[in-house]
């Protein structure tokens, strides 16, 4: 359990349903009248890079940008929810330096699994066709082409491809509040 505030970090490969898994988590903390933020990068990167070209640099100002936003909100008494992949994993590094009450939640999702669910997608995720780009050799992507830096100690590991998006959210929400699950190999607790 981390005490509040607290914020959390989702990543996984693009398609892991992150995004899903942090709204159902918001609704659930919105039900409760409970304060929760929900960063997500990529619309916080459309701010402040509108012309975005996805170089290091840009993604660790947008890093940077995202963990200051979340102390500021953390300092307030408000928790966060921090939804990107963040393939290198620099800025999950950068929030375990500066936020005290953190923790990474991997969701876990074959890559089979992740392509397919873009290809069916009709979100703005689906016009940019990241798999299919990086499978005709347009660009790299974490975890096809480029490596995913997986989370060494996970505060908790979610198999996406054998939850609905709601269970998913929903063993998150009861492992933040202190609903303790099997513990993993590697500390973290598994689903």
């Amino acid at each position: 359990m981390l005490k509040v505030p607290w914020t959390i970090w989702i990543t996984g490969l693009s398609g892991s349903g992150k995004t899903t898994i942090a709204k159902r988590l918001l609704d659930m903390f919105a039900s409760r009248n409970e304060k929760v933020e929900y960063l997500r990068l990529d619309e916080i990167r459309q701010v402040i890079t509108p012309n975005p070209a996805f170089t290091r640099e840009e993604r660790e100002y947008v890093y940077r940008s995202s963990v200051y936003i979340a102390n500021i909100l953390n300092r307030h008494n408000i928790s966060v929810v921090i939804d990107s992949v963040d393939g290198e994993g620099t800025g999950r590094a950068l929030c375990r330096q500066m936020i005290e009450n953190f923790g990474v939640i991997y969701i876990q999702c074959p890559l089979e699994v992740c392509i397919e669910r873009e290809r069916v997608r009709t979100d703005r995720a689906k016009i940019e066709k990241l798999y299919e780009r990086a499978i005709q050799g347009e660009l790299k992507i974490a975890g096809y082409g480029n490596p995913y830096a997986h989370e060494e100690f996970p505060f908790l590991v979610i198999d996406s491809d054998q939850l609905t998006p709601d269970q998913a959210a929903r063993r998150i929400f009861d492992a933040l509040r202190g609903n303790q699950g099997q513990e993993s190999r590697d500390g973290g607790e598994k689903f």
